[in-house]
């Protein structure tokens, strides 16, 4: 388990189901061990594998100790909260988050829409610009999101270029907000991006970044709640400072960037479209031609669907309709830009995440085929690419194996042959007879000694059909009858018994597999010699070890008899044994 990175998995609750490989856009997971781990060098941080993981194994990094230090060490820290608050605390006014959030140590609340509202400024002065160049830059891509920016920078670098030069809302927020108070002060982010941990750990203007489960957390730690954080006679007191965000409140939901931006300037000569998901993105931007654009397209680019009020981070699970109307409300009582004063401070508007492309090794196909025969794939008939194993295709899983981030046992076809070829190996060297049936009593595997019991008629059938798949047990044997006991509701699990079917004794030992789906039985003919034999030594050592059992009791009462019966059953024992010696 590595915490260093923004998410890890814990190992001991990865239930081996690939889920998180299927819904990663990058595929950046490695299995080892049948557990699924983050490969942090190829991941973007968008959060899917967190939302998607059935047992809950993938962790958000906890940075409330990392928080808490920041506030001793530092005499005023500023929380820079996410716009997406309005639709995340449904149970605290504005003021009543502001005051349990200052209540927690920190000096001041402020909105990150500031920074959003920096950056929509500026970029709407920038495509302005670029509408007027027709020789000039025809892509423009978003780079509000840091999961989206890693995302192009790693997998579609041929368009890094295109990314917008300008700070993340977080990044100009924080750098407004040390213009502002002073370089000394700490900023934490809290938000719904799992992605602004990263931000955190790359950029030396933010220090801490916290989910708004881990506010919500500390919250209980702390036993605060709405009704109690504002403190008595201080209700005027719980603003954000330096002033209230604009139209960058909306940033949270999709195409709340464009609206934000045409708001300083409606850049009508220029086309803008929204595209949230990972997904979707990556589909978007695939492939895309640069050289077919006519003129300016300016692309808002979000991880996650729908926008940030759907993060990773976020704990309302109220409709997502109902969370996008509460930021939308909210953004219609603030003003529709900011006021020239604090646009005139802004700070340097410059800088994206660093990142290069990963480029993943390639592989000759005559590897990829080899890595394709070991889970058992010969042809091309025989790649079904039902992505059970996380993979799209079967060729995509190969080479991951040649990667190391892959096991052979991930593929589910692979290893059901591989367990049938066992247990049909296991049933044929049963010396007795053995079959499998389901709850209509149809037989679903059996081996030739089950044939023979049954007789020549079995047989024949056995020697057209091999296991007698699907054949009918009640057209065979009376004993499918205790199958069907096994079988019934509230039956029993298990029934072993002597029976009689023509001139033979059978006996039985009929089990469940699956509840009321699937029962197995063994049957031994004890009318042949030899079983007779066995039967009968067998019966003999539990009489012994049965009557020793009481001589150690009543010792005193049996005397030279108990003796004398071990003796006797002995003397069947060896018997026998030396008769099966000769033989």
């Amino acid at each position: 388990m590595n915490q260093y990175y923004p998410i890890y998995t814990e190992v001991t609750e990865c239930q081996d189901c690939y889920k998180c490989i299927r819904h990663c856009p990058v595929k950046a997971i490695r299995v080892e061990n049948s557990h699924a781990k983050i490969i942090p060098e190829l991941c973007v941080f968008c959060g899917d594998c967190v939302i998607d993981c059935p047992s809950h194994a993938k962790h958000i990094r906890d940075d409330i100790a990392k928080a808490k230090h920041l506030l001793s060490q530092k005499k005023k820290v500023y929380v820079s909260l996410a716009p997406s608050f309005t639709s995340e605390f449904t149970d605290y006014t504005k003021e009543q988050l502001i005051a349990a959030i200052k209540n927690l140590g920190f000096y001041a609340v402020s909105e990150t829409a500031l920074g959003a509202d920096l950056v929509s400024a500026q970029l709407a002065e920038d495509l302005q610009k670029a509408q007027k160049d027709a020789q000039g830059q025809k892509l423009f891509l978003s780079s509000a999101c840091p999961a989206v920016v890693e995302y192009i920078k790693y997998y579609q670098p041929e368009l890094a270029h295109c990314i917008t030069d300008r700070a993340s809302p977080l990044l100009a927020h924080a750098r407004y907000l040390k213009k502002l108070f002073g370089s000394d002060i700490g900023i934490v982010f809290i938000g719904p991006c799992i992605a602004k941990k990263r931000e955190a750990d790359t950029w030396d203007e933010v220090d801490v970044s916290l989910t708004y489960q881990e506010l919500r957390k500390w919250f209980v730690a702390e036993g605060t709640r709405p009704d109690t954080a504002i403190p008595f006679g201080k209700e005027n007191e719980q603003t954000f400072v330096p002033r209230r965000a604009a139209k960058g409140s909306l940033y949270p939901i999709d195409g709340g960037m464009i609206e934000s931006c045409k708001a300083y300037n409606n850049f009508s000569g220029i086309r803008s479209m929204v595209v949230s998901g990972m997904e979707e993105v990556r589909h978007a931007l695939e492939g895309f031609d640069i050289t077919a654009l006519k003129k300016p397209l300016f692309i808002e680019l979000l991880a996650c669907a729908g926008g940030c009020i759907n993060g990773p981070g976020t704990t309302n699970k109220d409709s997502g309709t109902y969370r996008r109307l509460l930021v939308e409300n909210y953004a219609e009582t603030a003003d529709e830009v900011l006021d020239s004063e604090t646009l005139n401070n802004k700070p340097a508007l410059e800088g994206t995440l660093p990142g290069e492309a990963h480029k993943r090794p390639p592989y000759r196909e005559e590897e990829i085929k080899n890595a394709l025969r070991s889970v058992g794939k010969y042809t091309v008939a025989d790649e079904l690419n039902c992505a059970s194993c996380g993979y799209d295709t079967c060729r995509e899983f190969a080479e991951a194996i040649l990667e190391n981030r892959a096991e052979k046992t991930m593929c589910v076809s692979y290893m059901r042959k591989l367990a049938q070829k066992k247990a049909n190996g296991l049933i044929k060297a049963i010396p007795n007879g053995v079959v499998i049936v389901d709850k209509d009593l149809k037989i679903v595997e059996c081996n030739k000694n089950f044939a023979k019991l049954m007789g020549q008629d079995a047989v024949d059938m056995y020697e057209a059909k091999p296991g007698l798949e699907g054949a009918d047990l009640t057209k065979f044997s009376k004993i499918s009858q205790f199958f069907s006991d096994v079988l019934r509701a509230n039956g029993p699990t298990i029934i072993e018994k002597d029976v009689r079917e023509g001139k033979k004794i059978l006996h039985i030992s009929i089990f469940e597999i699956e509840k009321e789906e699937i029962a197995a039985g063994v049957i031994e003919d004890v009318t042949v010699p030899q079983n007779q034999k066995k039967r009968t030594v067998s019966q003999a050592q539990k009489i012994i070890d049965k009557n020793l059992s009481v001589v150690q009791k009543i010792a005193f009462l049996l005397g030279e008899n108990a003796a004398e019966t071990e003796s006797m059953l002995n003397s069947i024992i060896d018997s026998y044994g030396d008769d099966e010696e000769d033989r």
